[in-house]
């Protein structure tokens, strides 16, 4: 599996398929305020990037930003921009 979660955070590791949905919604639907690490990540399929938009959760890490993710990243960010602290 590429979904964890250890101390609040959801992180995202490798290949991220459609089959990891699932695991992602039921974190953070059930634990609200959670934030999501994507530098692990080495693909996501789209079902996970609609999942991130919908939940809107704080991203404690994004890919690298040589990554083929970091356009996907950064259009995600301009739907969603961090909160100010």
């Amino acid at each position: 599996m590429t979904v964890h979660l250890h101390q609040g955070i959801i992180s995202l590791i490798g290949p991220c398929g459609v089959e990891d949905v699932e695991t992602l919604v039921t974190y953070l639907d059930g634990q609200p305020g959670l934030s999501v690490d994507l530098s692990g990540a080495t693909s996501l399929h789209t079902a996970l990037w609609q999942t991130l938009m919908v939940f809107k959760p704080a991203i404690s890490a994004g890919p690298a930003p040589t990554s083929a993710m970091d356009g996907a990243f950064q259009a995600l960010r301009a739907f969603h921009p961090p909160e100010s602290a």
